[in-house]
């Protein structure tokens, strides 16, 4: 018999392993959708994709025997009585099989994921740009409604479970390999000329297979500056239900508690929602100094960070599942609990290329929507009946506008691209949190994260994370922040808000920034100002590593630009992530630096005996400093805004309820319509404003 969890032949089956519980259910990989017949044990369907995964040693071992072998899988698979197979194989080590049955499907499998474009229906009734955060959520909430048809286009492909996408301690793992864009912002003068990494989620589930599993939220006063800027309906309290609606929340373990005086309050929480979110179980001890040196400074620390007060000192929770402590990601969490309803369908590996639009009794309407796989494969189209949603996140959503042909004409006629309509402020407004490090080195007895280092120690924590799933492989870090108001980490307050009313707005923007986006930034500008002497909200992270302080900038002043670098979409777009345009953030950021190295001082981290090797000791006037923030600095990968939600006549690229000015049926739901960033990580943000939105498609 053969085992797909102990992945070999074994004297029992599927349904009796041990190994069942730890180890994710596979997802069939259906080819014709229309043939899915929900039958009693399964479904039925006459073709079908599995991807088998075999040890090599077996495979060089068993030789001819393998076809054998394969018919025996097959038939504890799928119990066919009837198969076909054909297998790809070189030089005899075959890890592909395709199967070719007429009978029940096993029950371990369900869900539509086109393997063929041929196959997709003509027409849907919603067609949806992307399986990150905001497409899967929209796009299952959409589909709750079975008599609504949703199609889900992704890029990137399913990830296979790997370590590094689904283990904690592990988080981060994927950013550089085939899951990532491996995209980068372009060269920047601010910066010395250098050109930063910005790694997006090229994969079932976005960035949320990427990142380290940060689940925080901003402060109210983030969210309510939303509808400051003209975006009726977009504040904290009514935000609120969509974070609760998203969120599975289960409080942090009993030995986890009797350590840590974490609090949290349920007003603010949901329980039935699909993202499974809790606290590690598992907090690196150098927390503690962390928590106490806060309390030293005076530094106010919140009881619960979801109710809005997102400053001083927090205690962060992880989109984490409590009972096999792994990643909740989008994936698990929209896509998986969709998949077995059959108007919900999805193709991953393919691009879309263009948003088709037409020209109905004078109105641009969007009538399907364009993909493939790569810049040479054959293009299709699938027609669209009600909206296309757009949820391709900062960077290739107002790319994909502008080879549509909606965007800056003068821009559109420079790449060959006919404008369709002229939305001028279509890539505008990009900003995201920038970056600068404190480092230091410790010297102490207490665990350090720099103990996985140890081969013999990190061999031990794994093991316990296998067989128990705790100990430090169970934490993906960040399980205590710190989000400072300016007066709580300066003593230069009243200076740099003195230089910030008497500066020039336009300061912050690209040389080409169109006067309706001047106009809307300068809306921006000023609440920034304002924020300078609010303690209302974080304007500085701090992220412990032990002995090492990411600082990370939230409320930046410098805007950036993304635009198509030609007609193609597969040509990486032009992202200028405008980083330390204004000399206010540079200002900023070193006030920052001067606050870490006080805050490293406080009895309860001193006595893990710090040395500072970067800046280091010697830099320390405002030029010295200035040098080591431009030759430094780098993000926080939270790009956001590029799409903004807000008046048109303000650089808004959508209203108020998504809608793309100027087109018909078509919306957008990511982070680019950030009208500006919240003092938090984006993520849970990007949840939220999904669930409003697919509410506001409905007309709930």
């Amino acid at each position: 018999m053969f085992c797909f969890y102990c992945n070999t032949t074994e004297d029992h089956t599927a349904e009796q392993c041990q190994n069942r519980t730890l180890v994710p259910e596979a997802s069939l990989v259906i080819n014709r959708p229309e043939n899915l017949q929900l039958g009693d044990t399964g479904y039925e369907t006459d073709y079908a994709f599995i991807e088998v995964e075999w040890d090599k040693a077996k495979k060089k071992k068993q030789g001819k025997k393998q076809v054998k072998l394969y018919d025996q899988v097959a038939n504890t698979f799928f119990g066919a009585k009837s198969i076909e197979m054909f297998i790809i194989s070189r030089l005899g080590l075959i890890s592909w099989a395709i199967v070719t049955i007429k009978t029940q499907a096993h029950p371990l499998f369900n869900g539509i994921v086109v393997q063929r474009a041929e196959n997709l229906s003509e027409t849907y009734d919603y067609v949806v740009v992307g399986a990150g955060a905001s497409g899967l959520t929209v796009a299952n909430r959409l589909s709750e409604d079975p008599s609504i048809t949703v199609l889900v286009i992704e890029a990137g492909q399913f990830d296979r479970n790997e370590d590094f996408v689904t283990i904690p301690g592990l988080a981060g793992g994927a950013v550089g390999t085939k899951y990532d864009w491996n995209t980068s912002y372009s060269a920047n003068d601010a910066l010395g000329g250098r050109v930063v990494p910005i790694p997006q989620g090229k994969i079932v589930g976005g960035s949320t297979k990427l990142n380290r599993m940060v689940f925080d939220r901003g402060s109210k006063s983030d969210y309510n500056a939303w509808e400051i800027f003209g975006n009726s309906g977009w504040n904290f309290g009514s935000i609120l239900p969509y974070f609760k609606k998203n969120e599975r929340f289960t409080p942090p373990t009993k030995e986890i508690l009797a350590e840590y005086d974490i609090e949290w309050d349920m007003a603010f929480h949901g329980r039935e929602g699909y993202m499974n979110v809790t606290y590690s179980p598992f907090i690196w001890p150098t927390h503690k100094n962390l928590i106490n040196a806060t309390k030293e400074s005076g530094i106010y620390i919140s009881g619960d960070q979801a109710s809005g007060n997102a400053f001083g000192g927090y205690y962060c929770p992880h989109n984490m599942d409590p009972i096999s402590v792994t990643r909740s990601s989008a994936k698990e969490a929209y896509h998986d609990t969709a998949a077995t309803r059959q108007n919900f369908h999805l193709i991953a590996e393919n691009q879309v290329t263009r948003i088709i639009t037409e020209v109905l009794d004078g109105t641009v309407k969007v009538t399907g929507v364009e993909f493939a796989t790569t810049s040479q494969a054959t293009r299709h189209t699938v027609g669209v009946s009600r909206e296309a949603v757009l949820a391709a996140g900062a960077l290739h959503t107002p790319q994909l506008l502008q080879v549509s042909g909606i965007g800056d004409a003068t821009h559109l006629n420079s790449i060959g691209v006919e404008a369709v309509v002229n939305l001028p402020a279509v890539g505008h407004n990009l900003h995201d949190h920038v970056s600068a490090a404190v480092i230091n080195t410790l010297n102490t007895s207490v665990l350090t994260q720099s103990s996985l280092q140890n081969a013999t120690l990190a061999a031990q924590a794994r093991q316990e994370y296998d067989a128990h799933r705790k100990g430090p492989y169970s934490s993906p870090t960040g399980d205590f922040l710190l989000f400072l108001p300016v007066s709580t980490y300066s003593n230069a307050t009243a200076e740099i808000y003195t230089r910030a009313i008497a500066g020039n707005a336009s300061i912050s923007l690209p040389a080409d920034t169109p006067a309706e986006v001047l106009k809307g930034y300068q809306v921006q500008y000023n609440s920034l100002n304002n924020r300078l002497l609010s303690n209302e909200s974080g304007n500085l992270e701090i992220i412990w590593g032990d002995g090492a302080m990411i600082l990370g900038l939230q409320h930046p002043y410098s805007r950036g630009s993304v635009k198509a670098s030609s007609a193609s979409i597969f040509d990486p777009p032009i992202a200028d992530s405008g980083f330390l345009r204004n000399p206010l953030d540079v200002a900023l950021l070193r006030e920052g630096i001067r606050f870490a190295r006080r805050f490293i001082t406080s009895p309860s981290l001193a006595v893990l005996n710090p040395t500072e090797i970067a800046p280091g000791a010697a830099v320390t006037s405002n030029e010295d400093l200035e040098k080591f923030i431009r030759g430094g600095a780098s993000t926080l990968y939270h790009p956001a805004g590029s799409c903004k939600m807000g008046p048109r006549e303000e650089g808004g690229v959508v209203d108020a309820e998504l809608k793309v000015y100027g087109v018909t049926g078509l919306r957008i739901v990511d982070q680019s319509v950030f009208p500006q960033l919240p003092a938090s990580h984006t993520m849970t943000t990007a949840y939220g404003v999904a669930e409003k939105a697919a509410d506001i498609i409905r007309g709930l």
